[in-house]
């Protein structure tokens, strides 16, 4: 794939982009509701969250179901794919490219809409309060907030210094591109540190992806400058693929070596950030100076769920024949807030878990036995645009109370390159289908 410049106008300009990123909420008119009226008895399903899941669930129940109707809470105007957004920090993709509308989600799905942002829920009522002061009775809930960063876990950090020079770029967007304009104007010979955290967090294998991507973008135009992993774990997923790459192409595990590696044994985890100095400090007390640093937060459920009793002190419990809150009636969790171990958090198991959810709804609607989940989590990686890598898990239904069983497919370091370039454009074309499928 020839590598698109970052400023090509294509469709909106980004300006455009940008202004939109930025922008406060507006009315409810700008979106609109759906054109087909439904009869005052059907059933009304309202979901918080228009990312990966909740678009999921409203373009899958609609598929499903032609008669209920569905109400979409979502306070910005356009989502943009986390996955895929490390290719933004070289060029190899611009954030224009992964920017989808909910226009089909409106038009062909007749999904209403709605530009604002959920509050409060009423349970005893069954009512969702939103910012502007609009009330939405539902009769089933589905919340899909996101995860929420925890800036405060790093003695020091904060969500201001996020947004400003330490960008985390963990929600793909201004601080995506933030942190690629500081790697290209960092001087020669400079250093980049990422602190990944602890698990669970979204998409597993992003932060060594990363890695490998600004490896790449240093070796053609800073080839003297440093990566510097200070983790927070003693181990990643697909960690075999990666470091064969990067010994392969930066020298990894020598002297010259452009990526080092540090687990949290060795005092790799980042416990605080010394702004004045540029620097971070490290389990074991040391100070790691660098350029451009981009610390990944832990995370945990989102804002919205925490604040409507749906969490206990970290994620939501639900029950995982239905994905249906273990604290409140009526109301399902999916995506990255779920407390889901050993599923990992990835947009394609919140798709699934989506479809789980709608499933279970259109079956209880119809007054049928809701049935016995099967779950599929494929996860497509990259190390450069010459290598990919892709993993499959399956989880099955164990029992009331009780977690799901699964079983991992890791494949194994392949050496071969024609086979690498082919599971490279695999994992790049899996993306590019995973956003249309979702969104169109």
């Amino acid at each position: 794939m020839k590598n698109k410049h970052l400023d090509k106008k294509k469709g909106m300009s980004r300006r455009q982009m940008l202004k939109l990123l930025g922008a406060s909420a507006v009315t409810y008119g700008l979106l609109g509701a759906s054109s087909k009226a439904f009869s005052k008895n059907a059933a009304h399903i309202v979901i918080v969250g228009g990312g990966i899941g909740g678009a999921s669930a409203a373009k899958y129940l609609r598929l499903l179901n032609a008669d209920v109707k569905i109400t979409l809470v979502e306070p910005n105007p356009y989502y943009i794919f986390c996955p895929g957004s490390n290719e933004v920090i070289p060029g190899w993709v611009t954030l224009e490219d992964l920017m989808a509308s909910y226009t089909t989600l409106k038009t062909r799905y007749k999904v209403n809409v709605i530009q604002d942002k959920a509050t409060f829920i009423d349970y005893d009522k069954k009512q969702l309060k939103l910012e502007k002061g609009g009330v939405l009775s539902y009769h089933k809930l589905i919340v899909s907030p996101g995860p929420m960063h925890g800036y405060h876990a790093i003695e020091g950090f904060n969500k201001e210094l996020a947004e400003g020079d330490f960008p985390s770029a963990y929600n793909a967007g201004r601080q995506t591109m933030t942190l690629r304009r500081q790697i290209l104007s960092m001087k020669k010979g400079g250093t980049v540190i990422i602190a990944p955290p602890e698990n669970d967090y979204r998409c597993p294998p992003a932060p060594y992806e990363r890695a490998s991507f600004i490896a790449a973008m240093l070796k053609e135009k800073n080839p003297s400058a440093k990566i510097l992993i200070l983790d927070a774990k003693d181990k990643f997923v697909l960690s075999d693929n990666y470091i064969f790459y990067w010994k392969k192409q930066f020298g990894y595990g020598t002297e010259n070596s452009m990526i080092e590696w540090v687990p949290a044994k060795k005092g790799g985890k980042v416990v605080k950030l010394d702004v004045s100095n540029h620097a971070v400090i490290t389990s074991d007390g040391q100070s790691h100076k660098g350029e451009v640093i981009n610390i990944i937060p832990p995370e945990a459920a989102g804002l919205f769920a925490m604040q409507n009793d749906l969490a206990d002190k970290q994620w939501c419990p639900v029950d995982f024949l239905d994905f249906s809150s273990m604290r409140h009636d009526d109301v399902y969790v999916i995506g990255d807030s779920v407390d889901g171990a050993p599923m990992p958090k990835t947009g394609y198991i919140a798709s699934n878990q989506a479809r789980i959810v709608v499933q279970a709804i259109n079956d209880e609607l119809h007054g049928r036995e809701i049935g016995t989940p099967f779950l599929i989590n494929d996860c497509v990686a990259m190390a450069g645009h010459d290598y990919g890598m892709a993993l499959s898990t399956t989880f099955r239904y164990d029992g009331k109370g009780k977690r799901l069983k699964d079983l991992y497919y890791i494949p194994k370091v392949e050496t071969n390159p024609v086979k690498q370039i082919v599971r490279q454009q695999v994992a790049e074309n899996w993306q590019r289908t995973f956003r249309k499928d979702i969104f169109e």
